[in-house]
């Protein structure tokens, strides 16, 4: 009298669900991440901001700068998932679908999201998960201008 339901469930676990439980790129004050929240495809929409070797010396705050300025010079991409789980030195900023937004719109939304992030930063200690983000090494030749190479978006633009 087994539950067949829970043997359907203890089913082995896709790669694609392991990437929905990986953690998220911001970390409460006490050093314990903060998890993403599930997404379903096409719900939201995810704005990728890259970074360099040089990059990695600024402080939280400054790198949430950087991705404003970033953003408002649309030096990044607005993709239908996120990049950050399968590129290493980028963020991105998941931006709620409930409207057919433009790319400006989502541009403006991921700014004010970056924002966000940066006064919680400043006034509760939120941290960016920098052991993640700057996961390996990124100081060989630029790989970052080919990402997609297997890595399939249903829909990527440039911002």
């Amino acid at each position: 009298m087994g539950n067949h339901v829970s043997a359907i469930d203890s089913c082995r676990v896709t790669k694609k669900a392991k990437k929905r439980n990986l953690r998220g790129m911001f970390n409460y004050s006490n050093g314990r991440n903060i998890r993403e929240e599930p997404h379903v495809p096409g719900g939201n929409q995810w704005v990728t901001v890259f970074f360099n070797w040089a990059d990695h010396k600024y402080n939280d705050e400054e790198l949430m700068d950087l991705v404003v300025a970033r953003i408002n010079a649309r030096d990044g991409i607005i993709s239908s998932e996120p990049v950050h789980h399968d590129v290493k030195w980028c963020l991105s900023l998941r931006v709620p679908g409930y409207w057919k937004p433009t790319d400006v719109s989502i541009a403006g939304a991921a700014k004010v999201i970056a924002q966000w992030h940066q006064s919680e930063m400043r006034h509760a200690g939120m941290k960016i998960n920098r052991r993640y983000l700057f996961r390996g090494s990124n100081r060989r030749k630029k790989r970052h201008y080919n990402i997609h190479g297997d890595y399939q978006l249903t829909q990527m633009t440039k911002i």
